[in-house]
């Protein structure tokens, strides 16, 4: 399993975080092996009583660590019948709230570093990783401001954003101080609580939020896909499920 995860770290440059999770979902399955497709069954039953997006993810993990080994000759199984296991589907939408209701929670803010935070991901999209991790190096400023981002498998996108948004940001320290992501939820609570808001709110909402506004502003679903980063159209389409909800069909006979 280490060597897996030493491949995934070198090779693959995968984040600490990928890492940890791998290596997490990977100690688990360890009791499991040999892999048989005895065992294996009786691996599918254990992980079963899951969340269908957490049995989504550890399908994903131990389905990459088994071909890993086939492909290196260190499973003697000639059939990889692992890969015919499919998680349970999930029909969750994400979860948005209208930008009137994150315009409150800005306000209220007294913290200059958060309340810079919470606009520019509310004016983005980004991921909350996304938005911890910029540094000043990807900031450049001439008439308006362009950010590069690291999303995920380390893909880069420039998003072009209004200037004061950045000035107020590097004003507050955002690119230079670092917090946490827990320290962020903590501080979203707090302030969404401050604002009359009683529904639970995470900093992904926004980024929900942000994609659902431009969809009823008539920002076309490819131009959405590259400012949030998605590598499948697919999945950003689910918002235009989110964004029928709001249309009042009018009567046409």
């Amino acid at each position: 399993m280490m060597e897996f995860l030493e491949y995934l770290k070198t090779v693959k440059k995968r984040s600490a975080g990928t890492i940890k999770q791998y290596y997490s979902i990977l100690k688990e399955f360890q009791r499991f092996e040999p892999i048989t497709r005895k065992s294996w069954k009786r691996y599918l039953e254990h992980i079963s009583t899951n969340k269908p997006k957490t049995q989504k993810n550890k399908l994903k993990v131990v389905k990459e660590y088994l071909n890993w080994k086939a492909d290196r000759g260190l499973i003697n199984e000639s059939e990889r019948f692992w890969n015919e296991a499919e998680p349970p589907r999930e029909q969750n939408l994400p979860k948005a709230v209208d930008m009137e209701e994150i315009q409150k929670i800005i306000e209220s803010c007294d913290d200059p570093y958060y309340k810079a935070l919470f606009k520019l991901l509310a004016n983005t999209g980004m991921r909350i990783s996304e938005a911890l991790n910029l540094t000043l190096n990807d900031i450049s400023i001439n008439g308006v401001a362009k950010i590069r981002i690291r999303g995920k498998g380390n893909k880069e996108r420039i998003l072009n954003v209004n200037k004061e948004i950045i000035e107020e940001g590097i004003k507050a320290g955002l690119f230079t101080k670092r917090v946490s992501p827990r320290a962020v939820q903590i501080a979203l609570k707090k302030y969404a609580r401050k604002a009359g808001i009683n529904h639970k709110i995470t900093p992904h909402i926004f980024r929900h939020s942000f994609a659902v506004a431009l969809i009823e502003k008539g920002i076309p679903i490819n131009k959405i896909q590259v400012l949030l980063g998605h590598s499948n159209i697919a999945t950003t389409g689910i918002y235009l499920r989110i964004a029928s909800d709001t249309v009042q069909i009018p009567q046409l006979i």
